[in-house]
């Protein structure tokens, strides 16, 4: 008698166990669901890729240039060919001769810099996700791209693909900072802070142009 008892408890505590974890962890089409409201309630985040970059050029770290080739491969590629038009991203030493680029002492200077004034870009999610949220209620198809940062050795301000925004942080220091000296017109340096990135890549990237 004691032997079925003890068989009936184990049921049953299976039988918890089991009802507690589906709980836990609904079935399939639940949670898919759930993760993509999750996906697309989510707040804009911005990804630093150019303290990858930076960590690779400082200190020549292999992780940091594994990560730049892996994680951020169309970043990568779009830094070497259409920001700092180096060539292919695919030609040997691609990486070292970028690198040595960045070593130059003007760029050092501007990488401080943006180290100084975009340790937090809160105030720029905030308002790409501002902007985001306008345009949806007018086109509820319209697609949200990752957004980046990235150093672009005082080249093209953003640049975009079907998916991404790229921003070089390099071009919105200010107009009145001293490293822009002699390196650009009046017309240019006022839409070269940090009040214009937003529109700047909104508008690069629903027309789809380097900027």
């Amino acid at each position: 008698m004691k032997r079925y008892l003890y068989l009936f408890i184990l049921l049953l505590l299976l039988c918890i166990v089991g009802v507690w974890s589906w709980l836990a962890r609904p079935w399939e089409g639940w949670y898919i669901e759930s993760s993509t409201s999750k996906v697309q309630g989510q707040r804009v985040v911005i990804e630093r890729y150019d303290r990858v970059l930076d960590e690779y050029v400082s200190l020549g770290s292999y992780t940091a240039l594994h990560k730049m080739n892996t994680d951020y491969t169309a970043q990568t590629t779009m830094l070497i060919e259409n920001v700092l038009q180096l060539g292919s991203a695919m030609d040997p030493d691609i990486e070292k001769r970028m690198r040595y680029l960045y070593l130059d002492s003007t760029m050092q200077l501007l990488l401080d810099e943006v180290h100084k004034q975009y340790g937090d870009l809160s105030d720029l999610e905030e308002h790409f996700e501002k902007t985001f949220n306008a345009i949806e209620k007018k086109d509820p198809n319209f697609r949200r791209p990752h957004i980046y940062t990235q150093i672009g050795r005082l080249g093209p301000s953003i640049v975009v693909n079907d998916t991404l925004i790229g921003i070089s942080l390099d071009k919105y220091l200010g107009a009145d900072n001293h490293l822009y000296h002699g390196r650009f017109t009046d017309d240019e340096l006022s839409h070269m802070n940090r009040s214009d990135i937003v529109n700047d890549a909104i508008d690069a990237y629903i027309n789809q142009k380097i900027h």
